[in-house]
């Protein structure tokens, strides 16, 4: 079994909305969108190791996670709260996970069309859910909300996970707003094929996917029909691949930056 410190000590900054790693004079930025029932802090791994590479990196809150409440939890909503993090300044990277990745596509009506930016989508649900199955999968996600899992199980559950991990885990459950959660739920579940089909071609699109034996969220095949969106399978990752490979995401958001960079030279 793992050890917990009794106090952790963080290497990052917080401010009421978002978690920041880097310099903010740095050059280069990347976005970190987090998933339903995650918080900004869930990046710590890859927003360490970007900022090592010279990128100011920015992971907000979501409205309805971090303590971040709103009388409207629509996806319009979401969206309009990251206006002022997309007037501060242009992002050469997007990442976003699992509803995170709902969001990201939402973004690009408000990304300058003169700056290109590379979008890493972390395991997203490439198929629609039945209507039959709809609420079963809901109450899933809300019985993971109410049921509160300790640093403790979730290390065991997930032996890749660092103890901070864990942590920062069962710290973002805690901090989500109940009412946040079940109202995003109960929005009718966006098409992500079509909102991709959306995308300009200037904006690259990576997936990175589970190991379909950990977890099939994400189905590649799906993908096939759209040939400029590059999809990686992640060996031995679950759905959680920022806290069990967060090198993997790290290395291929600089590929899909590096492209960017040389498509324009």
């Amino acid at each position: 079994m793992k050890r917990f410190p009794s106090s952790l000590r963080t290497i990052m900054t917080s401010v009421p909305s978002a978690t920041t790693w880097g310099s903010p004079s740095a050059t280069k930025h990347a976005l970190l969108l987090h998933g339903l029932t995650s918080s900004s802090h869930t990046w710590y791994r890859v927003g360490c190791s970007l900022a090592a590479k010279g990128y100011f990196v920015t992971a907000p809150d979501l409205i309805g996670h971090g303590l971040r409440v709103s009388s409207d939890y629509g996806l319009t909503s979401v969206v309009e709260d990251l206006r002022p993090y997309l007037e501060a300044r242009n992002y050469s990277l997007i990442i976003g996970h699992s509803f995170g990745v709902v969001v990201a596509l939402s973004l690009f009506s408000h990304l300058p069309r003169s700056h290109p930016t590379a979008v890493l989508l972390i395991d997203p649900l490439t198929q629609r859910i039945p209507d039959d199955e709809l609420d079963s999968f809901r109450r899933i996600i809300m019985e993971s909300y109410l049921s509160v899992k300790p640093p403790e199980v979730h290390a065991a559950e997930n032996p890749l996970w660092t103890p901070q991990d864990a942590i920062y885990r069962e710290l973002a459950t805690r901090l989500c707003s109940i009412e946040g959660i079940r109202s995003i739920m109960n929005q009718e579940p966006p098409e992500l094929l079509d909102n991709i089909i959306a995308v300009p071609d200037k904006w690259k699109i990576t997936i990175l996917a589970a190991d379909p034996a950990i977890s099939q969220f994400c189905r590649v095949e799906n993908l096939h029909p759209f040939p400029h969106i590059r999809a990686v399978v992640v060996p031995g990752a679950g759905h959680w691949i920022q806290c069990e490979f967060p090198e993997v995401i790290v290395e291929e958001a600089l590929k899909s930056v590096g492209g960017l960079d040389t498509e324009m030279q």
